[in-house]
């Protein structure tokens, strides 16, 4: 019985010096101060400082969202909650990458609708659709300091209002990354 028992701490001993190690060296990246990761980042040394290869990554994310462009969320009639499934995982990701190390960069998000109703229903109606997108974007982990909103009513139309498609297009928002 007492060699099982210490056959059993033994194993026991090992178990947590390995779970130890597997977290703070291949999880956290702390055992050494280079890591070797080229997979991590297309183009990176076979040997940089984690610091080199944020840097890297960082810069990918810059050029990924600058390849994006501007995203759209398009919005039912009189509506402020809209469908911002054309804004995807992978664009929210490189976002929150390159905020989250650069605090003086912004998002501007602004709110646009079509010429159903007054001006100011539709200044209104804008600035809640950017409020709506702000708040889709602090969900997903992204600062709200970061984010800037406002409204352009129906003064910036994408097609003309004269047509139901013309409409639902300019029903919309638009994210901007301002680095």
């Amino acid at each position: 019985m007492r060699q099982l028992v210490f056959f059993l701490s033994v194993l026991l001993v090992f178990w947590i010096a390995g779970s130890s190690y597997w977290y703070v060296c291949k999880v956290r990246c702390d055992c050494n101060a280079t890591i070797k990761a080229p997979e991590l980042v297309q183009g990176v040394a076979e040997t940089q400082t984690a610091e080199q290869v944020l840097m890297a990554a960082v810069g990918e994310a810059k050029t990924f969202l600058t390849g994006a462009g501007i995203q759209k969320g398009s919005f039912e009639s009189s509506s402020a909650v809209g469908d911002m499934s054309s804004v995807s995982d992978e664009y929210i990701k490189n976002l929150k990458l390159v905020l989250e190390n650069n605090p003086s960069s912004k998002i501007e998000v602004t709110g646009h609708t079509d010429n159903t109703g007054t001006e100011r229903f539709n200044k209104t109606l804008g600035l809640k659709r950017a409020e709506f997108v702000k708040s889709y974007l602090v969900s997903a982990g992204i600062n709200a300091d970061q984010i800037v909103t406002s409204s352009k009513g129906f003064s910036e139309p994408v097609m003309p209002n004269s047509t139901p498609e013309g409409r639902a297009a300019n029903r919309r928002t638009e994210i901007k990354v301002i680095i």
